[in-house]
């Protein structure tokens, strides 16, 4: 198989630390190049053995087949368009869009150039999750599922300080959208959302805390709790059925990899691998236990968009899904503005 010749569109930590040593370590596809306007970032793509060009265009003459766009988040959607248009295949990092009606033009926009089009929703595959969605397969079905990523980080980076939600700002389309596509995902799609979005520091327009509440199809409820500004964390997962329910604590070990310099490439048979201190606390039928987590899966992504691409094979993630967590985004906002619960477009 030819190697799917790809680039980054951003070389922060979204492109340099969370997908770079990925997609190095995927077969069949070879990083190749950064896109960015940032002369440090630029540097440190070469320093990496990429080219590094400053706009989309020029990645034509590098045979680049495909993109990974992961610049700041009101970016997302017209550099998600340049990119069809010069006839790449196009992973966007999460969020997706910013409203369901930006997330339907790029699917459609995909749709007729005839390319692969898919959204980075890589906590899918963290072991935590993997862990619930195979224990509530034994004990579902779920009643309410309650899912929270808090920390305290009062000094926001401008691109999530500076704008308001719908131009890329805010918790709500940054963690948020892990925790509602994780609930989606999970219990099925909404149609209801309730929510609560808090501007809670002194210094920014987006806000940094937020409680969504939402009510899926299936009947089930879940939690989703979003937040910069909490001194406390919450459980990571709490889930309740009718037979017993799953806590855990902490968070998904992958990021934190990524984060102190390694990769599946590095780490083998480590990567994705739980401290054994962490576990699922499960009551089935009145009776607590523990269960080690599964190994987390984030590898799984770009191997997949390869097959998508080469043999015509479904995308790691549908970005029709992407359409209707956009409308859960559009409906939170609508909740908290008018303090009334919302029904869910297309719901």
């Amino acid at each position: 198989m030819n190697q799917v010749r790809w680039a980054v569109a951003g070389y922060g930590a979204g492109g340099r630390v969370f997908h770079a040593p990925l997609i190095r370590d995927a077969e069949g596809i070879e990083l190749v190049a950064a896109v960015s306007t940032n002369p440090r970032r630029a540097d440190e793509a070469r320093a990496d053995g990429l080219a590094a060009v400053d706009d989309l265009v020029a990645l034509a003459e590098l045979g680049v087949e495909g993109v990974t766009i992961t610049t700041p988040a009101g970016t997302h959607a017209d550099l998600a368009h340049q990119a069809l248009d010069l006839g790449l295949h196009v992973v966007v990092d999460k969020p997706f869009a910013t409203t369901a009606e930006q997330a339907q033009s790029i699917v459609d926009h995909a749709a007729r150039a005839g390319l692969m089009l898919s959204v980075y929703q890589n906590r899918r595959w963290d072991g935590d999750f993997l862990t619930v969605r195979d224990v509530v397969g034994e004990i579902g079905p779920v009643r309410r599922f309650v899912s929270a990523i808090q920390r305290f980080r009062p000094e926001l980076p401008a691109w999530t300080r500076d704008r308001p939600s719908v131009d890329g700002g805010g918790v709500l389309i940054d963690l948020g959208s892990h925790l509602i596509d994780q609930a989606v995902q999970l219990l099925g799609p909404a149609v209801s959302v309730t929510a609560e979005l808090a501007t809670l520091g002194t210094d920014r327009v987006a806000e940094d805390d937020a409680i969504v509440l939402i009510e899926h199809a299936s009947g089930a409820r879940s939690s989703i709790v979003p937040s910069l500004y909490s001194v406390g964390e919450m459980p990571r997962f709490q889930v309740t059925t009718d037979r017993g329910g799953i806590v855990i604590d902490g968070f998904d070990v992958q990021e934190e990899q990524l984060f102190a310099g390694g990769s599946p490439a590095s780490l083998g048979d480590d990567w994705g691998l739980e401290p054994v201190d962490r576990t699922a606390r499960i009551l089935r039928d009145g009776a607590w236990s523990e269960q080690p987590l599964r190994r987390g899966e984030w590898t799984t992504y770009y191997p997949t968009m390869v097959r998508a691409i080469r043999d015509g094979a479904p995308v790691p993630v549908d970005p029709v899904d992407a359409v209707h967590v956009a409308a859960i985004f559009d409906a939170a906002r609508l909740s908290s503005t008018e303090g009334r619960a919302v029904r869910v477009a297309g719901s």
